[in-house]
């Protein structure tokens, strides 16, 4: 009965959730309007508010605003196919490309289009037409002739400065959408991957954007993820990561699979590209195109980076990934001296079967957690659990910050380095015994 009851008022919440954003639809009230120039168009923002359901608030005012473009006092028309799956089929953003030869614009929702002028009169030509998901601009060669900093193109919802144009500059090659790129100085357009195949069984989001261009400008680096599932647990490789190389000129690419424990690959949502400099390297060939492979690392000449600690300044937390038992005596003992502390201020010593071993350290006015989880392999170094929270007490974080830096300069000179461990896929976790 009580299951019935909540598909009851589920189904009921989605009814008036839907019912609600068609009133919101309908009573949109226009609260200001702003223009601005660019060249011989026009750009228009119009902000409108109008009610809307949040599943936390409830019905809210929300403000949304809606752009158009204007040549000589008439609007440009655009494509029925802006957007398909969010009921908002209007302009979200516009764009100017600041570099190119005459007044050019970049504007859309999912779809992108460039407006620009041919004969004295306005040309909208498409650039990446989607159904689904954000559009998205980057220069590949605009961070000293790297990508830059990926913009995802999202609506305004704010009427501060809602008239401004933001301008695209510093590079030539614009990637779009991840399946574009274009010649702003040329206008040369190579789309490539439409069909968003997997590489050597190797698929690579776009979510952050490119990583690096190749040195000839013709090859586009990504992170990729690599698709293991289907293998028998015997086969299953340690790592499922590789950088994806794709040539964006012959519409092809390969992967270079790597290690994660050899490259101390601990996150994938923080690569950069200092991590792929240190462990990638591009070779020349003899066609004159560069390839990507990884680098040797000679333990008697050139050994690999040492594993570092991690400090968290959001939630105050140092972490020791991956580590094998013994790094947490190890990290107790050099706890302790550094805080001038010995044995005696070992409070409590205590397994849980899912907590981990957790070191309580402290005396009268100081106490510090050192837990350590064997099955996921970490050390965890914060103020102890159940001390109240006070964010305007700063006097944990500098501490915790103060012991991280010192075992971190420790590490980076190769000390301690025996008693980390292996990085293990999350796949072959989940299926050892």
């Amino acid at each position: 009965m009580k299951i019935f009851l909540a598909i009851v008022l589920a189904s009921f919440l989605a009814i008036v959730a839907t019912l609600v954003f068609f009133v919101y639809r309908l009573n949109r009230v226009v609260t200001s309007s702003k223009q601005t120039q660019y060249g011989p168009f026009t750009i228009r923002a119009d902000a409108s508010t109008g009610k809307t359901f949040n599943v936390n608030y409830g019905i809210v005012d929300q403000t949304t605003v809606r752009y158009s473009i204007w040549f000589k006092d008439k609007p440009i028309r655009f494509p029925d196919n802006l957007q398909t799956n969010t009921g908002l089929p209007f302009l979200w953003r516009v764009y100017a490309l600041a570099d190119a030869s005459e007044p050019t614009l970049i504007a859309g929702s999912q779809s992108l289009y460039l407006i620009s002028l041919k004969d004295g009169q306005p040309v909208l030509e498409p650039l990446v037409e989607k159904d689904n998901d954000f559009a998205s601009l980057q220069f590949l060669d605009g961070d000293d002739g790297q990508p830059s900093e990926k913009v995802d193109v999202v609506m305004v919802g704010d009427t501060d400065g809602m008239e401004d144009l933001p301008l695209l500059s510093g590079g030539s090659l614009l990637l779009v959408s991840g399946q574009l790129v274009l010649d702003i100085h040329s206008g040369k357009k190579h789309f490539f991957n439409q069909s968003k195949e997997w590489i050597d069984g190797c698929s690579f989001p776009d979510a952050h954007g490119a990583i690096a261009l190749a040195p000839d400008r013709k090859s586009i680096v990504y992170h990729g993820y690599c698709s293991s599932s289907n293998l028998a647990t015997e086969d299953l490789p340690d790592s499922e990561h590789a950088i994806v190389v794709y040539d964006f000129e012959a519409d092809r690419g390969y992967a270079v699979k790597y290690d994660d424990t050899a490259t101390r690959m601990i996150n994938t949502e923080q690569i950069n590209r200092e991590w792929f400099g240190t462990y990638f390297e591009w070779i020349k060939q003899p066609t004159g195109k560069d390839k990507l492979q990884l680098k040797a690392f000679d333990p008697s000449q050139n050994p690999a980076p040492p594993w570092l600690g991690k400090l968290n300044t959001q939630d105050g937390y140092y972490n020791l990934y991956p580590v094998e038992p013994s790094m947490q005596s190890v990290f107790l003992d050099f706890a302790l001296s550094q805080l001038g502390w010995n044995s005696s201020n070992i409070l409590s010593d205590e397994t849980g079967e899912y907590t981990g071993r957790r070191i309580l350290i402290g005396d009268a006015t100081t106490k510090l957690d050192i837990v350590y989880r064997e099955s996921d392999q970490r050390i965890s170094f914060s103020k102890h659990l159940y001390l109240p929270y006070d964010p305007t007490n700063q006097v944990y974080p500098k501490l915790i910050k103060t012991i991280a830096d010192a075992f971190n300069a420790e590490l980076a000179s190769g000390k301690h380095q025996e008693h980390f461990g292996k990085i293990i896929s999350d796949t072959k976790r989940m299926r050892s015994p």
